[in-house]
């Protein structure tokens, strides 16, 4: 089943798998306090926090699902919605966070660093749906 998608659509597929491991273990880093991405000094809304933990396990554990099942069966529109819901969320999570980010920098006088991981993270997590739907209509590639 999977052998019969092209070749692009096989490595997509491997790189979601990735990108959901490594959601799921920052979240996982975060919520344990390894290494935050947060220093907890300076944060006062730690429930907001815990929540951005919560979405990147879930978005994670959602990336790891057989999407090319998934896409081949009847609630594949479900599927979809619930991933390009998750997928916008995400984003504006990311982009919440850089702007968090820059205005405490400037609180103190500096400047943030630039966003290279959530720009990372932003860019695959939004190619997801477009990779699902492609699992879907694999002919529309050409």
């Amino acid at each position: 089943m999977t052998d019969t998608l092209p070749a692009g659509l096989r490595h997509a597929r491997t790189l979601s798998v990735l990108i959901g491991l490594l959601l799921i273990a920052t979240g996982l880093r975060d919520l344990l306090g390894i290494y935050p991405r947060w220093d907890p000094a300076t944060v006062t809304w730690p429930a907001a926090l815990r929540a951005d933990c919560l979405l990147f396990v879930t978005l994670g554990a959602i990336l790891l699902l057989p999407w090319p099942r998934i896409m081949r069966s009847d609630s594949w529109g479900w599927a979809l919605g619930i991933l390009g819901l998750l997928s916008l969320v995400f984003a504006m999570a990311m982009i919440s966070e850089v702007m968090a980010k820059n205005y405490l920098a400037k609180a103190v006088g500096m400047r943030a660093k630039p966003p290279i991981f959530q720009a990372i993270l932003l860019f695959a997590v939004m190619a997801q749906p477009p990779i699902a739907w492609f699992l879907r209509r694999p002919d529309l590639l050409d």
